[in-house]
């Protein structure tokens, strides 16, 4: 999943648009190469979700996603905590089909959910069952990714559920503190897994970062950062 993380925080760098990013999330996210099924949702107090994004889901499940107690838990419990993986066994087909009278679609064998910030939650089911530490830890990575690259693309997403106009990174913004921090790393000719082990930070986001850096100072990359910082110096 690796290199599909890499992809993806690629892709987003340079997508305004936080439907199509979520979409192309959504296609490539799976470990079966198969589009997954996914739900950005935001807790929405005591009436239970706001629906923000979907994709490959029905209609009907869309609706009982945002109310029904049986999604409703699952996301609120651990919207403050790991990532966790629900598989599909018969006694969860069971429970599905008693709370929704519904059922579900066998190819999908996991729900994955996802945390990206205390109110906002990814629900990615997955037509795989393998989930461990490992597996944990990237979707861990992609929650951090979505989560800078939703707050770059529609900042009012986090104070409303009306979704406005798109917001590009564009040359002249100014950088975030974590931002110059990371340009002052890149200066110094340090690598972004140097970067990231400094920092704390995943090497995916930190990639993504130095792109929205890039974009920021109206370059191109890394090099003509570095023969910028030597022409200045000369």
């Amino acid at each position: 999943m690796q290199l599909q993380l890499r992809q993806m925080a690629d892709f987003l760098a340079n997508e305004s648009d936080f439907r199509a990013g979520l979409k192309y999330v959504a296609v490539n996210v799976c470990p079966s190469g198969k589009p997954a099924r996914l739900l950005l949702l935001r807790a929405n107090g005591v009436s239970g979700l706001a629906h923000l994004y979907s994709f490959g889901f029905q209609n009907d499940l869309v609706s009982l996603g945002q109310t029904h107690p049986f999604f409703t838990e699952q996301v609120l419990n651990h919207l403050k905590g790991e990532v966790v993986g629900i598989l599909h066994d018969e006694e969860y087909q069971k429970a599905f089909r008693l709370a929704t009278g519904l059922s579900d679609q066998t190819e999908f064998q996991m729900t994955v959910i996802t945390p990206i910030s205390s109110e906002f939650a990814l629900m990615i089911a997955i037509r795989a069952h393998a989930f461990n530490d490992e597996t944990r830890l990237e979707y861990e990575v992609l929650g951090s990714i979505l989560n800078l690259y939703l707050n770059l693309v529609d900042q009012d997403l986090w104070s409303t559920n009306k979704t406005r106009q798109r917001r590009a990174v564009s040359p002249g913004q100014a950088l975030t503190e974590r931002q110059e921090l990371i340009l002052q790393l890149v200066r110094e000719r340090r690598r972004n897994h140097e970067i990231a082990n400094l920092l704390g930070y995943s090497e995916s986001l930190i990639r993504q970062e130095t792109m929205v850096i890039y974009k920021k100072l109206g370059i191109s990359g890394r090099k003509s950062l570095i023969s910028l910082n030597e022409h200045e110096s000369g």
